[in-house]
């Protein structure tokens, strides 16, 4: 990235018992997390480590220097589509949470990070768990886990305005707002704008995202609201390439080429995918007293999108339809644009007891989640078509998953400190 450049006000006052509130709000994810004492491999990146990486990246991008981490990017920036692994396994065995609920998709037990862009910038923290790790809540964690912890709320007011502009047009925007710390209510947001033609043909890029938090907070309890909201549009780069052609152009990609009568190269300009994401999450924290915390939580994620893509000399069967005859020509193949869509709501719950002393820790955990998703193909445009109906469906199906666990965990320190 080339530049950066803001401004930020603040007021200095102290706030009273602040730091037992902090220690309430960070009750939302000690059940998933481990600590100094626990016997496993994992690091943490914090506020000031997410700073120094930049704006207009995702996660994956900023964990590409942790142990047994391999990331990778589709369209040379770090934003749009990125992806990592961990120790070598799969994004779809590596369990992601946020505030100790699940991000992962159900269905494809992922996380696709576009569609939830600048979310590092609203983070207070990351750990990364290497391999099995804490007992934790949604999909298998055969690789590792990933546990994402939003930020504190701010004791005083504040106002951010920065903007990031980068190689091949990218540009960042964001602005964050907050009202402060006062009698025990407080409300925050941040608002990013990210554009990139990226370096691949078709890597084009707009994303936008919002943040916002608010609740209310004393010193034995806490009720918190969190929204996040993404938006992207990317055009597609996951089709990969052969190297004799990455020899000619490194910036070529195949995706939406086709060719007219005359043997032209052509591309279809709406070679895209969209997806609309909306996370709510609430929290009630309560201290029960000096060693005892509960911990209740609740997260419903509603989204919604499509991909878009030119195919050519599809046969009509693969759609469910016959032949098609058009001035006495018969043809059983066509160019096609295909959109296969999805929408999807997914509900998750949970509930934590953890009873802390000098040498103990014990908890006590459990988690129930419910998952529908639509799944259903149209064809906007058909080359060869007589009596084919306008965006005909030729698929419709529905994924629904239940999950339940419980869980508990004794850490027991022998000997002296």
């Amino acid at each position: 990235m080339l530049c950066c450049a803001g401004f930020a006000f603040a007021d200095s006052a102290p706030v009273d018992s602040v730091s037992k509130q902090l220690t309430l709000e960070s009750a939302t994810v000690s059940a998933t997390r481990a600590s100094d004492k626990s016997p496993m491999s994992y690091t943490n990146v914090l506020t000031k480590e997410l700073a120094t990486t930049g704006a207009a990246v995702q996660i994956p991008f900023m964990l590409q220097l942790q142990p047994s981490v391999v990331m990778t990017t589709e369209n040379g920036t770090g934003s749009g589509n990125t992806y990592f692994r961990i120790r070598g396994v799969d994004a779809s065995r590596i369990s992601v949470n946020i505030n100790g609920l699940p991000l992962n998709n159900p269905e494809s037990q992922e996380v696709f990070w576009v569609n939830i862009p600048e979310l590092s910038a609203s983070l207070k923290s990351i750990q990364l768990q290497r391999g099995v790790g804490t007992s934790t809540n949604g999909t298998s964690a055969l690789g590792g886990s990933l546990n994402l912890e939003t930020q504190n709320l701010q004791a005083t007011h504040h106002a951010d305005l920065s903007t990031t502009i980068g190689s091949y047009n990218t540009v960042s925007s964001t602005l964050s707002l907050g009202s402060g710390l006062h009698k025990g209510f407080w409300i925050d947001a941040r608002y990013a704008d990210l554009r990139t033609d990226g370096f691949l043909r078709n890597g084009k890029s707009h994303q936008r995202s919002l943040f916002a938090t608010t609740g209310y907070i004393d010193n034995k309890q806490m009720l918190k609201v969190n929204y996040i909201y993404g938006e992207e549009h990317t055009g597609i780069t996951w089709e990969g390439s052969d190297m004799s052609l990455l020899e000619k152009d490194w910036r070529y990609n195949p995706s939406g080429i086709y060719y007219d009568e005359m043997g032209n190269i052509h591309y279809y300009d709406n070679e895209t995918d969209n997806y609309f994401s909306h996370i709510l999450q609430a929290f009630y924290v309560r201290s029960l007293n000096e060693a005892l915390t509960l911990n209740l939580g609740f997260n419903y994620t509603n989204g919604a999108g499509y991909y878009e893509n030119y195919k050519t000399d599809r046969k009509f069967t693969n759609f469910g339809l016959g032949s098609q005859t058009i001035n006495s020509t018969t043809y059983s193949r066509s160019d096609v644009i295909q959109r296969k869509e999805m929408a999807n709501d997914f509900y998750a719950a949970n509930l934590n007891l953890e009873y802390t002393n000098n040498t103990l820790q014990f908890v006590f955990g459990g988690m129930y989640s419910f998952y529908e998703g639509n799944h259903f193909g149209t064809l906007p445009w058909i080359k060869y078509n007589n009596d084919i109906a306008e965006d005909y469906e030729w698929y419709r199906n529905q994924g629904k998953k239940t999950d339940a666990n419980a869980f508990s965990k004794i850490n027991y320190l022998v000997g002296n400190q």
